[in-house]
């Protein structure tokens, strides 16, 4: 598996925009008067940030009176840009495409799309003008990550595809390509990923956030869930246009296809909040993963069930960095890396519409998780002959009302 890297500016802007265009962006002011970024982003001149700002809220306006759900169009319009093999320019066409699969009718949405390219290329000048030399910056800062990941990353993909795949992963299991997009970091390390099109993005964080989980595990983690979507898809494609794809937490749901221009839609960015109480659902959602299969390991489960691979897999990528001499401990660091890979942007960037339907929150802390996986891992997914086996048991035990906070 060869990686492409991309200095990703068009992304990095986009995500920008929408940091300073979620409600919860106004912070205190500067003595400048200009509101303080609460998401790791701001332009050095204080004028430029504070029209950026304005610009940003424009776009948000724009979606609320046309009744499209912000958060929906914005990992729409993430997802095309992660979806292309370069660092596509950001076009009136593009966001168009990202409104239609939002939902908006296609009367007016050429117009709805103008307005909203007007303001978000309006970000754009007032960043290249702040920072003429973004892409270069972005190249250095995306360098470290690199070379890390070449250093250790190979090895340790191929191990944990033999763990996964009980020493004998199949042929096409991980892509041969995977393109990777850096951008600027806004909340201290984040992911995600467009599996569809095996590409993902990455904030290019000049050192560790933490010393007991290094970033370039984080990337290790994405490819593994490219891998995941990648195999689920295959094995999981129900009748009518029924597709299997990945929600927030890694709970596997089937979705109907709704292509646009006869792209079909692809998976959105991975989730980065944290399991919590906010937004909780039943862990009945969750329970369905006990009688799911991924279409390997029995013909007698139905398509579109769910399985915690994104919960699942953290054990296993920890584990074969553990094993490989790189993590220092008597233990996992699960709970921390929990944490630091579900970061939670909501503070930042939760629309005031609602949420995209196919995002789930578990109905537990950080730390209720986190005892909850590693002692499945201990008990179940460290010695599994068949990881979807094991994953049905993590499933109930996500599920089971004696592990539930307050019990």
């Amino acid at each position: 598996m060869k990686l492409h890297w991309i200095a990703s500016t068009s992304l990095s802007l986009v995500r920008a925009v929408q940091t300073c265009a979620a409600p919860h962006f106004h912070g205190p002011k500067t003595n400048a008067g200009v509101k303080k970024s609460m998401g790791g982003f701001a332009l050095k001149d204080a004028g430029a940030m504070s029209q950026f700002i304005t610009d940003s809220e424009r776009v948000s306006e724009r979606l609320i009176s046309a009744s499209v759900s912000e958060r929906e169009f914005w990992d729409h319009l993430s997802d095309e840009l992660i979806s292309a093999g370069n660092d596509t320019a950001i076009t009136p066409q593009l966001c168009e495409v990202a409104l239609l699969r939002s939902g908006h009718s296609q009367l007016q949405s050429d117009q709805t799309a103008a307005a909203i390219h007007r303001s978000i290329d309006n970000c754009r000048r007032l960043l290249v003008t702040d920072s003429p030399r973004f892409a270069d910056q972005l190249r250095l800062r995306y360098a470290p990550l690199k070379q890390a990941y070449e250093a250790y990353g190979p090895g340790i993909v191929r191990s944990i595809g033999k763990q996964i795949w009980s020493g004998s992963p199949p042929a096409n299991w991980w892509p041969k390509r995977v393109t990777v997009h850096a951008v600027t970091p806004l909340h201290s390390g984040a992911a995600g990923r467009s599996s569809y099109q095996a590409c993902v993005w990455i904030e290019a964080v000049l050192t560790d956030i933490s010393p007991n989980v290094p970033e370039w595990l984080r990337l290790v983690y994405q490819l593994t869930q490219i891998a995941v979507d990648g195999h689920t898809r295959t094995h999981l494609t129900g009748g009518s246009g029924t597709t299997a794809v990945l929600g927030t937490g890694g709970v596997l749901k089937s979705k109907s296809a709704k292509p646009i221009s006869g792209k079909p839609i692809s998976t959105n960015p991975a989730p980065t909040g944290k399991p919590s109480n906010a937004n909780p659902v039943s862990s009945a959602d969750v329970s369905q993963g006990a009688g799911a299969s991924d279409g390997t390991s029995g013909g007698d489960s139905k398509p579109g069930t769910e399985l915690p691979w994104a919960l699942g897999s953290i054990p296993v990528v920890l584990h074969q960095a553990a094993e490989a001499g790189l993590l220092s401990g008597d233990s996992l660091p699960i709970e921390q890396t929990l944490d630091l890979w579900w970061q939670s942007e909501e503070t930042f960037m939760q629309s005031s519409l609602a949420t995209s339907s196919s995002e789930i929150a578990l109905d537990r802390s950080v730390p209720e998780t986190a005892n909850v996986l590693a002692r499945w891992w201990d008990e179940h997914g460290r010695d599994a002959t068949a990881f979807p086996i094991a994953l049905k048991q993590l499933a109930k035990m996500l599920a089971s009302p004696t592990d539930m906070k307050g019990r």
